[in-house]
This record gives C-alpha cells, sequence and structure tokens, in this order.
C-alpha cells in the first residue's frame, strides 16, 4: 500500500509545489522590497528542492527545472529594477517578467512536451504531471494578467492611484493564496481517491514493473499494455475445475475460463494476489498451490504477463456471483471436443497445453512424488531467490 500511495503522489504531484518560491517572490516584494523577496524566497527554494529530492526522487529533475526558471525570473527582475523605470511601475515589473514565462510556456506547449518526453521517456507519471502543470499555468496567467492590466489603467487614470493600486494588491494576494490553497485542497481529495481505485502494473517483456495505470483507464485504452497476472488451474483425477465467467465481465464476458485468475494490483506480491482472489471467489482461506510456468500473451483490451500455478485443493467453493456465473468439473474428452468453438478464454487454451505436457493430468493429483513435481518446486525456489 506504501508503493501505491507514493506512486499516485509521483503520478499526481502538486503543481503549485513549482510555483510557490516564485509567488513568495512577487508577494514579499510587492510588500517587503527584493533584498527581503530574495532571501525569503530563495531560503524556501532551496528546501522544497530538497524535499522533492528526497521523497519525490523520480520528478526531481522536473521539479528542478521550475527552481532554475524562477531563478530566471529573479534575476531579470533584479536587473530591470536598476533600469530608469518610466512608463512601468516597479511595483509590478516582477509580475510582467513572470507573465511573460507564462506566455512562452503557453505558446510553446507542444514543443515543450516533446522535449520533456524525448529527454524524460521512461518516466510514466510525466504525462499527468504535464496536463496538471498546464492547468494551473493558465490560472495563475489569467491571475497576472489581469492584475497587471488592472494596475496599468489605474495607473493611467491618475485618480486616487495608490489607494487603488493598492487595493488591487490585496485582491491580487488573496486570490494568488485562494488558488494555491485549491489546488492544495484539490489534490489532496483526487489522491485519496486514486487510493481506493485499483491500479495495474505496467511491465515489460521481461517481467519488469516499469510504471502503472487505473484498471479502466488501461482497458478503454487503444494501446495495449503488459500486466502481470495470476492464474491458478485446480485439477482433480484428470479433470479441471473451470468457471464460466459473468457475462458483465470486462474480460472474457461469458467464457469458460481457469477457476482463479486476476491481475496483481500495484503493490501487491504474486502470493498476495493468489490468496486474495481464491478468498474474493470462493471464499477459500489457507489456499495451496505451486507454480508451474509463466507465459505472456496478447488479447482483446490488453497483454498479459502470466504467472500460472496449479492447485488440487477441494474445499467446498462458495460462488461469488460478481465473479463468476458458473463452475464445472471438465474431463480431458470434453475439452479437447470443445476447444475450438470459441467457448474457452485464449489463457485456457495456452495454459491447457502447458497442464497436458507438464503430465500432472495423467497422475490424477498435483500432490505425487513423481520427478516434475520436483522440477516443478525447484524452479519456483530459484524464482523466489531471484
Amino acid at each position: 500500500m506504501e508503493k501505491l500511495r507514493k506512486h499516485i503522489k509521483e503520478s499526481f504531484f502538486n503543481p503549485i509545489f513549482h510555483f510557490l518560491p516564485l509567488l513568495l517572490f512577487l508577494i514579499v516584494n510587492d510588500f517587503f522590497g527584493m533584498n527581503v523577496a530574495w532571501k525569503v524566497s530563495f531560503s524556501f527554494a532551496l528546501i522544497l528542492l530538497i524535499y522533492v529530492y528526497f521523497v519525490y526522487y523520480r520528478i526531481f529533475t522536473w521539479h528542478l527545472i521550475f527552481t532554475l526558471i524562477f531563478i530566471c525570473v529573479s534575476t531579470i527582475t533584479a536587473i530591470l529594477t536598476l533600469l530608469p523605470q518610466s512608463l512601468v511601475s516597479s511595483q509590478i515589473l516582477d509580475e510582467i517578467v513572470a507573465l511573460s514565462f507564462l506566455i512562452v510556456f503557453v505558446l510553446f506547449q507542444k514543443q515543450i512536451h516533446k522535449i520533456v518526453l524525448r529527454l524524460m521517456p521512461n518516466l510514466i507519471p510525466m504525462t499527468n504531471n504535464f496536463e496538471e502543470l498546464f492547468r494551473v499555468i493558465w490560472a495563475f496567467l489569467f491571475v497576472l494578467l489581469f492584475y497587471v492590466a488592472s494596475f496599468l489603467i489605474v495607473q493611467f487614470i491618475g485618480q486616487k492611484v495608490k489607494q487603488y493600486q493598492q487595493m488591487l494588491q490585496y485582491l491580487y494576494v488573496g486570490v494568488l493564496f485562494f488558488l494555491s490553497i485549491y489546488e492544495i485542497l484539490r489534490v489532496q481529495i483526487i489522491r485519496a481517491k486514486l487510493i481506493r481505485e485499483e491500479w495495474w502494473p505496467i511491465v515489460n517483456d521481461q517481467g519488469k514493473i516499469i510504471g502503472s495505470i487505473q484498471r479502466l483507464t488501461s482497458l478503454n485504452d487503444e494501446k495495449k499494455y503488459m500486466h502481470p497476472i495470476v492464474r491458478v488451474l485446480i485439477i482433480d483425477k484428470g479433470m479441471i475445475l473451470l468457471q464460466k465467467r459473468s457475462i458483465e465481465s470486462l474480460i472474457f464476458p461469458g467464457l469458460w475460463d481457469t477457476a482463479v485468475s486476476n491481475h496483481l494490483n500495484m503493490g501487491e506480491t504474486i502470493e498476495q494476489c493468489v490468496e486474495r482472489t481464491a478468498k474474493e471467489q470462493y471464499s477459500l482461506s489457507n489456499f495451496k498451490y505451486m507454480y508451474l510456468a509463466n507465459y505472456t500473451i496478447e488479447v482483446e483490451k490488453e497483454r498479459h504477463y502470466a504467472f500460472l500455478f496449479v492447485s488440487c485443493q477441494e474445499n467446498e467453493l462458495k460462488i461469488n456471483t460478481i465473479f463468476t456465473e458458473q463452475l464445472k468439473w471438465w474431463t480431458q474428452q470434453q475439452i479437447d471436443e470443445n476447444l475450438n468453438t470459441g467457448i474457452f478464454s485464449d489463457n485456457f487454451k495456452v495454459e491447457y497445453d502447458l497442464l497436458k505436457r507438464s503430465g500432472l493430468l495423467e497422475t490424477g493429483k498435483c500432490e505425487c512424488n513423481c520427478k516434475l513435481k520436483e522440477v516443478i518446486y525447484q524452479q519456483s525456489n530459484d524464482a523466489k531467490k531471484e
């Protein structure tokens, strides 16, 4: 669960963190001057940089870029304050510089996105963070644009200038404060919602986790992601117990499939997934099984990196109708006669072939003392050591 929380925090990093040093600089500079603004904002930026490095290391580079942008804005503002100020008041000079940077970001959004993907191609959370970033950029752009335009209009009118400009400053600071608090609360609420949703790991062809994605997002995406799954074949006296999947299921609806099957959730071990699935689908506890093989397959909506196990446990099974419509023991002859009729899942067809070649069906039970069992257990132990 802790791994999942960390992944969600990285995938939904609060974009307001990128702007806090800059916002602090703008506000402090307006009320207390440049020297105080530099000391306060730079100290805060350094503390924030250290925090991101230790807590969100995977996106540290991304945050470092915005720290450098903040330094650029502050430096340019400091240089411009040394020049004669005739047309523009020094009170909004820093806002104008910051507004210029935001406009450049918006104008070159697509190009920046391509650069980010090229520099950080393996960083899955960046896509979501990039979209969140520009949503916040647009919000701050409108606030700064309104403030600068209003300030210049008041200055041009020339009546009660200081009074109106001070009112605009307080309103401007209030809006920025409200926007920052809103973003912090919004992200926390979204993270809390995401932690309750089902997240699947994304793995490469070697089974190594390279990212994660929400369940429904994966199944509805045009791109087929590879997810790790567990599958347990229950056998007894040469027969195989199969489940007929619910017609409402998003995966293999209405087809006959391996009795115990499920996707691993993010942060979950293979063993935890098998035990959770056995309990959810059939109210089984102390479920015993042994490793048979693993394989990869592409199905309609995704790709599977499957861990296949065998069990001969004969406890009474209580069907959870949410997952399973019917259970039935199938003989080899019945399966062979219907194998190509379209009533079995693609995964089961692969697993049936693996099971036949293993020799376990001929022994009647997987609790035999044959040489195959020793080989299987040795493979399982080797896998655990790795």
